[in-house]
């Protein structure tokens, strides 16, 4: 796994790699998923031994909370509410992690911030040694900011021009997986939302969240701020959107080590990109029902 060494400027605290002796924490989004959608996070979750707290905030819609909540999942029910009704799901989610940690009973350890829906977990993610600050992920490096559909429109729509003609060439970095220390994550969410807002609603801006978390990354701005380590996609967060082929794996779903890496992915992100692999990880995690016949 790469992870890059951080040599903080004299104007920053210092940081300690365990200044935290409390739990660790997963915290996601639910907001209108039904029990299936989330069985492989919960089920692969419990399955690697994880003895932290694991967060998920659900909507009104969200169904099969009886369910979720078997697997030792704390449910937080939330609703749009002012000044931020008018969010994206993916940009409000960053008003619920930051007010759920300023309210919590306790210091976590590791932080753990990610996507739900197509997140499996194949090792315990704390077993991974996340550095203190923020630890971001980058997406494959064969794709990179200027060329991306998404991150174009995300970048020049809320952040404009001048912001996507800076970061054309800097790879992607997914902001669905992120991991840090509790004052580090504390701190970066902040970032987030002080550049997440004013927002004005557009037509297939709903993740533009990605594109000011690569701004606040690529600008320096949380070199600024913290110790950032960043992880290649051959490290602890295999995100799948951009390579290419299908991963290999068993008839489990279990992935193996890509190219140059040392170990297979902790956490596998974007599996339903690939057909193979996500019939593999439904079968496993989310068999469909069999129906009895009558009589």
């Amino acid at each position: 796994m790469h992870q890059a060494p951080f040599e903080a400027p004299p104007s920053l605290p210092a940081w300690h790699a365990h200044d935290d002796s409390g739990p660790d924490l997963v915290m996601g989004l639910a907001a209108g998923y039904h029990y299936g959608d989330v069985r492989p996070f919960v089920r692969s979750l419990e399955e690697t031994g994880f003895s932290g707290h694991c967060v998920l905030f659900v909507s009104p819609t969200t169904r099969g909370l009886q369910e979720i909540a078997a697997h030792g999942v704390r449910l937080i029910p939330f609703e749009r509410a002012a000044p931020c009704s008018h969010l994206p799901y993916n940009a409000l989610r960053y008003t619920l992690y930051r007010d759920y940690l300023a309210s919590a009973s306790c210091r976590y350890r590791r932080i753990l911030i990610t996507d739900v829906r197509d997140v499996v977990f194949q090792h315990n993610p704390f077993d991974f040694r996340w550095a203190a600050g923020i630890n971001v992920t980058l997406e494959d490096r064969r794709m990179n900011i200027g060329r991306c559909p998404y991150m174009t429109r995300w970048i020049t729509g809320h952040l404009g021009d001048d912001a996507l003609r800076s970061l054309h060439a800097q790879p992607i970095s997914c902001s669905g997986t992120t991991a840090g220390c509790h004052s580090g994550m504390t701190a970066y969410l902040q970032l987030m939302l002080d550049r997440l807002l004013p927002f004005v609603p557009a037509n297939g801006m709903a993740g533009y969240d990605q594109g000011v978390h690569n701004f606040l990354l690529h600008s320096g701005i949380l070199a600024r701020t913290m110790p950032v380590t960043v992880h290649d996609n051959t490290g602890p967060v295999l995100t799948l959107g951009y390579v290419e082929g299908t991963p290999p794996h068993d008839e489990q779903g279990h992935v193996a080590p890509l190219p140059h890496a040392e170990r297979p992915p902790y956490i596998v992100h974007q599996y339903d990109r690939k057909p193979e692999l996500f019939r593999a990880l439904r079968a496993r995690y989310a068999p469909p029902r069999k129906h009895r016949s009558g009589g």
